[in-house]
């Protein structure tokens, strides 16, 4: 079937032909060695022109993604745009269906898929193997993963547990978080995953935000812009595709989408230099996809639909105004009250489909993924959804594909793939080889490498943001109990008498004399009754807990413990607001998350060991400005 070519989908075609031509000379260690944990990231200026030539007169590699869409049929262009979940590691009827009928273009893995490389590795190999073996040439799979690091990082470990982005803001490094997508990036391909959701570009500044917090990198729009585009950068660099979320902003936001329908009611003006700002850096930088947020922006959206349902948002906004040529990928469009409570599921495709979206992700209706797709299919041929609103996102969808190798030559033709395509420019990368969509590959890479490891700790200690000093370093005696409130949702440590966490044990070996009890998120009376009769007789106390402002138990007790007189040390895991609440406490840590690289690093900063040297990356409302941070001379 011949199609007439819109102009828009010839920008889509010139701009991706603009892309495979600038990653035909490699930029960056593309699959080289890890970097070093604290290394500034591999690259560089490009190689010297050899005399009597230059890079410019090297031939353009030829774009397949036309030959693509003149091949497909309309129900397989549809395809591209349906991307599902699934339920378990293994592949379902409906899944094997919907491959073997080429009505799926790519899938998003949760944790209930779990954390084991080689079933990862099988589960993706089975799903490449089950879409190209059907008797009509199919792309590869978009295999997708929300792995954000910190709260949202859908695998465990063995995987990396990297700290989260609220930590990356509070190093301010830009070298830190291209490391971290470069490494994400190995482990994630390693198992057969092409694309990270990731990096949140929003930009938190509303104390009250129920679901970004800790996700965002802060409240500066410069420093959201200079660490997004450095993330994705790195992701892409090593052959990942990364998603810039949750456009146009979710951070300003005290409503959850995942619960209803938040509204963000700034101007345009306000729009463009706060929330705006990080898209563009990630737009300027080559970023492969943009996923749109479940939320109301009346200056932009006067017909009141959020932005992932709002042509005004998504085709006037992203794709006209900013110039956008890539993917636009929905927010879960069956698993958020934005959109089921108010519009419903089936109508959400359509509407979203229509308002500019490329891909729509159907992650939690298992069963009825089929019907879902013949609805869409149904308001293409009842003119709801024009044919050319279909062949303009199966062309983005289709030329994000010959970047990162996932379309396999046409019968007769040449891919661009085979010609040097397939990196990235926020990017990078190295030119990549068509990917293998059939048979079983052993784990490219190791899983969670002792350089991630130290990297991810590095990052965590350095993060670390003393916020208020009243009492370290401290100097106990011998005899001197130290008593540990630590968080009970932390992963626990095996094997070490007397300590429950990566807290405890951090404190313990610099002062034997320490004991760790936990307390759940929102402790019941009869904990907070017994962590307070131990704490009782503690000649020092260290605190750790998240959003603890928010609990009446965690509030009460700490401001118990600060007024008996004894040295408290209160830190922060969550977003770093327990000061507003308690603000008597006298010492006072940031460190924006819980995990084992969140925690390791506490210990030798309080006995003076380590510096401190992280930075609020927000200000504490009515105490501390953004960029506040105490130094500490080492002990």
């Amino acid at each position: 079937m011949v199609i007439a070519r819109t102009a828009a989908l010839q920008r889509i075609l010139a701009a991706a032909l603009s892309a495979l031509v600038a990653v035909s000379t490699p930029v960056g260690c593309g699959r080289g060695g890890a970097p070093s944990p604290g290394a500034p990231p591999q690259g560089g200026a490009p190689p010297a022109e050899e005399p009597g030539g230059s890079r410019g007169e090297e031939p353009a590699p030829v774009s397949a993604v036309p030959d693509w869409l003149d091949y497909l049929t309309l129900e397989e262009k549809l395809g591209q745009l349906f991307w599902v979940g699934l339920p378990g590691a293994e592949l379902t009827p409906e899944t094997e269906e919907l491959l073997a009928e080429g009505k799926v273009g790519g899938y998003i893995l949760f944790g209930r898929q779990g954390s084991d490389p080689e079933r990862l590795r099988r589960l993706t190999a089975s799903l490449q193997a089950a879409a190209a073996a059907r008797e009509r040439a199919t792309p590869g799979l978009v295999i997708a993963v929300d792995h954000e690091g910190g709260l949202v990082q859908r695998f465990g470990p063995p995987f990396t547990q990297w700290p989260g982005n609220m930590a990356l803001g509070a190093t301010g490094s830009e070298e830190y978080a291209e490391q971290v997508g470069r490494a994400m990036a190995r482990e994630l391909l390693a198992v057969g995953v092409n694309m990270n959701l990731a990096p949140v570009a929003d930009v938190n500044n509303n104390p009250a935000n129920p679901v970004i917090g800790t996700r965002s990198f802060g409240e500066d729009p410069a420093l959201v812009a200079r660490l997004a585009a450095a993330l994705a950068r790195g992701l892409q660099a090593e052959g990942v595709s990364a998603v810039a979320k949750h456009f146009p902003g979710h951070g300003d936001t005290d409503v959850d989408s995942h619960l209803d329908l938040p509204v963000v009611g700034h101007d345009r003006e306000r729009l463009d230099q706060v929330e705006l700002r990080p898209f563009r850096a990630a737009i300027a930088g080559g970023v492969d996809a943009v996923m749109a947020a479940h939320v109301v922006f009346p200056a932009v959206a006067q017909d009141g639909r959020p932005a992932t349902l709002s042509p005004s948002v998504l085709n006037g906004l992203l794709k006209e105004e900013l110039g956008f040529p890539g993917v636009v990928i929905t927010d879960s469009m069956d698993g958020m009250a934005a959109i089921t409570d108010h519009y419903g599921v089936a109508e959400g495709l359509v509407l979203a489909v229509q308002a500019g979206a490329d891909v729509v992700l159907v992650t939690e209706s298992f069963g009825v993924q089929r019907s879902l797709y013949d609805k869409l299919l149904q308001a293409v041929r009842e003119g709801r959804i024009p044919e050319s609103r279909i062949d303009d996102a199966a062309g983005r969808v289709l030329a994000l594909k010959e970047r990162r190798g996932l379309l396999p030559p046409l019968p007769g033709k040449a891919t661009a793939g085979e010609v040097g395509g397939a990196g990235g420019e926020v990017s990078g990368g190295a030119p990549r080889e068509p990917v293998r969509l059939t048979g079983e590959q052993p784990l490219a890479e190791p899983i969670g490498p002792a350089a991630h490891q130290a990297l991810a700790e590095q990052i965590g200690a350095d993060a670390l943001t003393l916020v208020r000093n009243a009492h370290l370093p401290l100097q106990p005696s011998a005899g001197d109990r130290i008593v540990v409130i630590g968080p009970a949702y932390a992963r626990p440590v095996t094997g070490v008498d007397g300590v429950a966490t990566a807290l405890g044990a951090s404190i313990r070996a610099l002062h034997e004399n320490t004991i760790e009890i936990t307390l759940d998120y929102r402790p019941d009376e009869d904990a907070l009754a017994a962590a307070r009769e131990i704490a009782e007789e503690a000649d020092v106390v260290i605190y750790a807990v998240s959003e603890g402002h928010d609990v009446p138990g965690h509030r009460d007790l700490i401001a118990d413990l600060v007024a008996g007189g004894r040295p408290v040390v209160v830190v922060g895991l969550g977003m770093p607001y327990e000061l507003t609440a308690i603000p008597e406490i006298g010492t006072y840590i940031a460190a924006y998350g819980y995990q084992d690289v969140n925690l390791k690093g506490i210990g030798p900063l309080l006995f003076g060991r380590a510096p401190a040297k992280g930075r609020l990356p927000v200000s504490v409302p009515g105490l501390y400005p953004a960029g506040h941070g105490l130094d500490m001379m080492l002990g």
